[in-house]
């Protein structure tokens, strides 16, 4: 028989993901996440302290599936640009899945309460550490520092969180070797930087 805590569940992360595309999660109410849902109250609160509690913990799963594939992108990836570049590809595919997860995670996660904007900013410090890696890579006393990753990732995200709320998500992965140059240039300059526009995608589902 089917487990009707897990049913509740999936009917309340699709009213959540639906109701953030139609409407926006800073003007969605628990009312209508419940009605959408058919799930009632008094079950909620037992379980979720809040709204903002139930976004934070579906934002989190859905981060957490995304390291995951992460994960698994960068086995036997040894180079720098190398775990790089599987990470940006495993991200695009993994938010290319349903454009719904895509909008929650990337845009509506920053009008959402404390413990989601938390989570958005860990998300994105942990990408930011995989670009600061490059420091490593520069040779000479003045290779950039932190300050360069951040910067580089704020770029990156900027054009993700762009291509989400234009629905340009599914054109295509022809980005990543432009997004990849931008990352790779200030760490090895422009000749390490110019082999990224030439270097295909690695293997995977939408390749």
């Amino acid at each position: 028989m089917p487990d009707p805590r897990e049913e509740e569940d999936s009917r309340l992360r699709e009213a959540l993901l639906d109701l953030c595309v139609e409407r926006g999660y800073a003007n969605l109410t628990l009312d209508e996440l419940l009605e959408r849902a058919a799930v009632d109250r008094a079950g909620f609160n037992r379980r979720y302290a809040d709204l903002n509690a139930y976004f934070t913990a579906v934002l989190a799963d859905i981060y957490g599936e995304f390291f995951s594939r992460a994960t698994e992108a960068v086995v036997g990836q040894t180079g720098w640009r190398d775990r790089m570049r599987a990470t940006a590809y495993a991200l695009l595919r993994y938010l290319r899945g349903d454009e719904r997860v895509a909008r929650l995670a990337a845009v509506e996660a920053q009008h959402a309460g404390e413990g989601a904007q938390g989570l958005f900013l860990e998300t994105f410090n942990r990408l930011v550490d995989l670009i600061d890696e490059g420091s490593a890579e520069a040779a000479g006393p003045d290779s950039p520092g932190r300050a360069t990753a951040l910067g580089v990732g704020g770029v990156v995200f900027a054009r993700i969180q762009e291509a989400v709320a234009e629905g340009e998500l599914g054109l295509g992965e022809e980005e990543i070797p432009q997004l990849m140059y931008a990352a790779v240039f200030p760490y090895l300059g422009a000749e390490g930087a110019e082999e990224e526009l030439r270097t295909p995608p690695p293997p995977g589902p939408s390749a």
